[in-house]
């Protein structure tokens, strides 16, 4: 769906030592990072070295059937699953160059897990790749850091919005507020293609209007009993921060101008921070209700108290 624009304006243009066994692909754009990351996975693969789009191993990428490629993407990737991975270590690549190993997101690799992912890091095999994606380096543990290329992702200009843009088939409006403003792909992929993103913002909306009182915590929290927790904690302080940097062009501004109005700078700085905590906890034993209740109630306090 990208390959036109990264391709052309991006992934040709970024700095790659191909001799190198491990790579990590950053930035604060999760989709864009994946997928620069796949598309560099397939250039290993290809027959001809530059995602030819024409040979066997390209059709074989494409279908997710190449014998020598690994893919995992997953919300918590765990020992077991980089057991797997050297499991295959041992044997040699079967059709390509390289065995090549991908991990999206990597944020989400625990950290018995990377220390257990470490050793084949350390002791690199010149017949495997390894590719790692991530928005947060500060969830990769440093002796992994110093050992991966680290390739930084930048953000996509106008050109390659404008025809991104018209590769997802978005609407007018969806079309100028991509091109004309700071969202992510991630972001338009979420307006574009899931309903869950245009909800969570509905109900982070009904939450900052209707939060006044702590009587009203009660009801607006059951008002957001079937919020996306994926993408709710990252959204409601993305909406702080847009309206700590005065940023009305990402989100609805109306909502952003509501957020300046009725809350102080200091109080905008330290409910980011709650929000931070809070999204800490919930992927903890702790019941999401009390986690929401507790914020809910620290946001108001913070309104309140840093005026």
């Amino acid at each position: 769906m990208l390959k036109s624009v990264v391709k052309t304006s991006i992934y040709n243009n970024l700095s790659i030592n191909r001799d190198l066994n491990a790579f990590l692909f950053y930035s604060l754009d999760k989709d864009l990072n994946n997928q620069i990351a796949l598309t560099f996975a397939k250039s290993c693969l290809c027959d001809n070295h530059n995602v030819c789009d024409n040979c066997p191993a390209c059709a074989q990428f494409d279908s997710n059937s190449h014998n020598d490629l690994m893919i995992i993407n997953q919300p918590s990737i765990k020992v077991e699953d980089v057991n797997i991975i050297l499991s295959k270590l041992a044997t040699k690549p079967i059709s390509s160059e390289y065995k090549v190993f991908v991990l999206l997101d990597a944020e989400n690799i625990n950290e018995i897990a990377q220390n257990k992912l470490l050793k084949s890091l350390e002791e690199p095999n010149p017949c495997v790749k390894f590719i790692l994606t991530c928005t947060k380096t500060d969830k990769i543990l440093p002796t992994i850091l110093s050992r991966v290329n680290k390739i930084f992702v930048p953000n996509l200009n106008q050109q390659d919005k404008q025809i991104l843009s018209e590769e997802l088939g978005l609407n007018s409006e969806l079309k100028s507020k991509f091109i004309n403003s700071n969202y992510t792909l991630t972001d338009i992929i979420n307006m574009s293609s899931n309903d869950n993103y245009s909800n969570t913002i509905s109900s982070i909306k009904y939450l900052l209007f209707n939060l006044k009182t702590s009587q009203d915590i009660p009801h607006v929290a059951s008002n957001l009993s079937n919020f996306d927790k994926s993408i709710f904690f990252n959204l409601l302080q993305e909406i702080f921060l847009s309206a700590l940097k005065n940023d009305m062009t990402k989100y609805d501004k109306e909502l952003v101008a509501f957020v300046k109005l009725n809350y102080s700078e200091k109080a905008i700085i330290r409910i980011i921070k709650l929000i931070e905590d809070a999204y800490k906890k919930q992927t903890s034993n702790v019941q999401l209700s009390y986690i929401i209740d507790n914020l809910l109630f620290n946001i108001l306090k913070e309104k309140f108290l840093c005026k």
